[in-house]
C-alpha cells in the first residue's frame, strides 16, 4: 500500500474516531441536560396542579372538575403518568400513558437512555393533608430532541470532515510530490537510466531524503561511468595502439583466429598489408614526431576506407612500426581488390600533403581466404606485399591462388540469382546450439540459419551473408527465419529461442511493423524470444536499436548483445540500453584458465553488467577448465561446442 494511502486510510480513521467522541459527548451531555429539565418539569406540574387541586379534592361535589383537569394536563401529552393518592395511599386518579418516540431507532434509544423522573406534591385543605399528587414527564419528546441535535452534529461534522479531507489530499499531493521523484528515480537506476536530481521540497524532512536520493543517483553514475572507463583504460592497453588508434598486433592475432576458429567459421574474407617505405630515413633527417604524424595519418586512411564501406565486418591494426594490416570478413574478391586499389591510390596524398618527403610512400599485398591455414595465409600476404614492392611506388599487389570453386567462384550476379532461388523454394535450415546457465539449467536455444543450392550442397554462412547484405536480402532471410521460429514456439510453450537479427533490417520501419503484427497476433510467444545483435555493428545505430527495443519490450521480448567486446566502443551507453544480456565475444573465452588478461576483462565485464542488472553469456567454450575459469568468475551462461553443439533442428519444407 501506498504511503499516500497509508495516510488517508489513518485521517479517515481519526475522523472516524474524533466523530464518535464528539456525538457521543455531545449526546451525552445533552441527555443529562435533558434529565434535568425533565425533573424539573415534572415536579412543576405536579406542584402547580397540587396547588390547584388541593382546595377540591375532599369534596365530593368537585370530583368531575378535578377529573377534567387532570385529564387536560394528561391529554397534553408531555406526561407519562398521572396519579393522585390519599394519605392512606388509596388511588383516587391514575392516569397512565407508554413512551412513544417517533423516528428515533431503538439501538440510540438503548445507547442513550433517558431516566423518567417523578415530581411529587402535598395536596392539603387548610391545615388538613389532603393526598399527594405524582406526575412523571414523558421522554418520548427527549429522545426526538436528543436525535435531532445529535443528527445536527453529524451533518455538521461530515461537512467539515469532508471540506477537510479534500484540503487535506491537495496538501498531501504536493508534500508527496518529492517522494514520486523520488521514487521515478530508483526506477530510472534500475533501468540505468541516471535522470537529472530531483527538485528539492520545503518539507525539511523530504528535503533530506530528496538530497540524500540525489547524491546517491550522482554517486552510482560516477561509480558506473569509473569503472567502464578503467575496464576500457585496461583494454586500450592490453589490444590498442596508442598513436594510431588502431588495434594492435595481440588484438589482431587474437581476432583473426577466433574467426577462424568459431562456431560459425570464416568462409570468405581478404587480408590487407602495408608497409610504409623510408621511415627510418625520416626518422633520422626529420626526427621521430614527423614519423609519428605520418603513421597517424596513415592510421587516418585506413579507417577512412573502412567507413566508407561500414557494410563490410572488417578491423585494421598496427602490426609492428611501419606495417598495418585490414582483415576483412565476407567479403568477396572483387570488392577487396577495388578497396585495396583505393588505399593504394590515396597514399599518394600524404606526400602531397607534405608528411614524407619521398613520393614513394608504401605498398600494399593483398589475400583472398580460400581455406588455407591462418599461417598459410599470412605467408600468401607477405609474399604478396614483397612482390608490390618490386612493382614500384605505391603499388598494390594481388595475390592470385589457384582458381576458386564452388560457390566462392559465383560473381555478384550469380549469387543474387542463387539466394533468390533458395528463398523462393524455402531450402532453409534453422540449426541450433543450447545457451546453459552455470547449474547446467537450459536458458535458450541460439538459432542459426543456413542454406542449400539446388545440389543440395550447403552455403556457408560467410559467404551468403555479405552477398545478402550486398543485393538488399538480408530483411527477407530474418521474415524466414522469424516465421518458422514463432510457428515452433507456438507448439511448445516451453521452448525459449534467441534469433540473431542483421542491424540492417531494424532500421527499416516496415520490418519492425511486421515483427510487432506477428507478436501482436500471438502475444504470449514474446515471452519465449529473444532478439540478438552484434555488437559493433548496433553500436553504430543506437537510436534505431533503442527505438526496436520500445517497440518490441511490451511483448515480454528479450534482447542482447552478441560478440560483446569485439570492438573497441564505450561501456557507457550500455546505461540506458535496455538489453537483458551480453554474449562475450568468443576470443575472451578461449584458454581463459591460462590467459590472465581474458580473466581480468572477463571478470571487469560480469562487474559492469551485474551492476547494470546484466546477465553475462561467455560464448565458444570448449573445455572443461575455461568453463571452470568462467564459472568462478561468476558469469550467467555458457555455450560452446565444450557444452552442446550446434545440431539441425527444423527445415522449411517439414513446417
Amino acid at each position: 500500500m501506498t504511503l499516500l494511502k497509508q495516510l488517508i486510510l489513518l485521517i479517515v480513521a481519526l475522523f472516524i474516531f474524533l466523530f464518535a467522541g464528539t456525538v457521543y459527548l455531545n449526546a451525552e451531555n445533552s441527555r443529562a441536560f435533558i434529565s434535568e429539565q425533565l425533573a424539573t418539569i415534572a415536579q412543576d406540574a405536579a406542584t402547580s396542579l397540587g396547588m390547584q387541586l388541593s382546595p377540591l379534592i375532599l369534596d365530593k361535589n368537585n370530583q368531575v372538575f378535578v377529573e377534567r383537569t387532570v385529564d387536560a394536563v394528561f391529554d397534553s401529552g408531555y406526561y407519562r403518568s398521572i396519579q393522585i393518592h390519599d394519605m392512606e395511599g388509596r388511588s383516587l386518579i391514575a392516569k397512565q400513558a407508554g413512551t412513544q418516540v417517533n423516528n428515533v431507532p431503538d439501538w440510540f434509544i438503548r445507547l442513550f437512555p433517558i431516566e423518567t423522573p417523578v415530581g411529587e406534591a402535598l395536596m392539603t385543605t387548610g391545615w388538613q393533608q389532603a393526598g399527594v399528587v405524582k406526575i412523571a414527564a414523558n421522554p418520548g419528546i427527549a429522545y426526538a430532541s436528543l436525535w435531532a441535535s445529535s443528527m445536527n452534529a453529524l451533518y455538521w461534522f461530515l461537512g467539515a470532515s469532508l471540506l477537510t479531507l479534500c484540503v487535506g489530499l491537495l496538501v498531501l499531493h504536493y508534500v508527496l510530490r518529492p517522494l514520486r521523484d523520488v521514487e521515478m528515480q530508483a526506477l530510472a537506476i534500475c533501468n540505468r537510466e541516471y535522470p537529472d536530481p530531483a527538485k528539492l521540497p520545503w518539507t525539511l524532512d523530504l528535503r533530506s531524503v530528496v538530497q540524500a536520493m540525489n547524491r546517491m543517483t550522482q554517486k552510482v553514475k560516477e561509480m558506473f561511468a569509473e569503472q567502464a572507463a578503467s575496464i576500457e583504460r585496461m583494454r586500450a592497453e592490453a589490444y590498442l595502439d596508442t598513436l594510431t588508434g588502431l588495434a594492435n598486433r595481440r588484438y589482431f592475432d587474437l581476432h583473426v583466429k577466433q574467426l577462424m576458429e568459431a562456431d560459425e567459421p570464416l568462409a570468405r574474407g581478404a587480408l590487407l598489408f602495408l608497409e610504409i617505405s623510408h621511415l627510418k630515413e625520416i626518422n633520422d633527417q626529420k626526427g621521430f614526431r614527423v614519423v609519428d604524424q605520418l603513421l597517424v595519418e596513415t592510421g587516418a586512411l585506413i579507417k577512412t576506407l573502412l567507413l566508407e564501406h561500414a557494410d563490410s565486418e572488417a578491423f585494421a591494426a598496427r602490426m609492428s612500426g611501419n606495417t598495418f594490416a585490414v582483415f576483412m570478413a565476407g567479403v568477396e574478391q572483387e570488392k577487396a581488390r577495388q578497396m585495396g586499389n583505393t588505399l593504394a591510390h590515396r597514399l599518394s596524398t600524404l606526400f602531397e600533403r607534405g608528411l614524407t618527403p619521398y613520393s614513394d610512400v608504401g605498398h600494399l599485398g593483398m589475400a583472398m581466404f580460400h581455406g588455407q591455414k591462418i599461417n598459410k595465409w599470412l605467408s600468401e600476404v607477405d609474399l604478396a606485399l614483397r612482390t608490390a614492392q618490386g612493382e614500384g611506388p605505391n603499388a598494390m599487389h594481388f595475390f592470385a591462388p589457384e582458381e576458386l570453386a564452388g560457390h566462392g567462384a559465383l560473381s555478384a550476379s550469380q549469387w543474387k540469382a542463387v539466394l533468390l532461388e533458395a528463398l523462393n523454394a524455402q531450402r532453409v535450415e534453422l540449426y541450433t546450439q543450447l545457451v546453459q546457465d552455470c547449474d547446467a539449467q537450459l536458458i535458450h536455444r541460439e538459432v542459426f540459419l543456413r542454406l542449400r543450392d539446388e545440389s543440395g550442397e550447403q552455403i556457408p554462412a560467410g559467404l551468403f551473408v555479405p552477398m545478402a547484405k550486398r543485393h538488399g536480402l538480408i530483411q527477407e532471410f530474418d521474415r524466414v527465419v522469424i516465421d518458422l521460429c514463432l510457428k515452433e514456439l507456438a507448439k511448445d510453450a516451453d521452448l525459449h529461442l534467441a534469433i540473431n537479427l542483421f542491424p540492417a533490417s531494424i532500421s527499416h520501419p516496415e520490418f519492425v511493423a511486421w515483427i510487432r503484427q506477428k507478436l501482436a497476433a500471438q502475444p504470449a510467444l514474446g515471452q519465449q524470444l529473444c532478439f540478438e545483435l552484434p555488437e559493433t555493428e548496433a553500436v553504430n545505430q543506437l537510436d534505431d536499436l533503442h527505438a526496436f527495443i520500445d517497440e518490441l519490450a511490451v511483448f515480454g521480448v528479450k534482447f542482447g548483445l552478441d560478440n560483446f567486446g569485439r570492438g573497441f566502443s564505450s561501456f557507457s551507453y550500455l546505461s540506458a540500453l535496455r538489453v537483458q544480456y551480453l554474449k562475450v565475444d568468443g576470443s575472451f573465452s578461449k584458454d581463459v584458465d591460462q590467459n590472465r588478461e581474458h580473466q581480468f576483462f572477463m571478470d571487469a565485464m560480469v562487474k559492469i553488467a551485474h551492476g547494470l542488472d546484466l546477465q553475462v553469456i561467455a560464448k565458444s567454450v570448449e573445455t572443461k577448465a575455461e568453463q571452470e575459469t568462467l564459472l568462478s568468475l561468476r558469469v550467467d551462461g555458457l555455450q560452446g561446442f565444450g557444452i552442446a553443439g550446434t545440431e539441425l533442428w527444423k527445415t522449411a519444407p517439414s513446417l
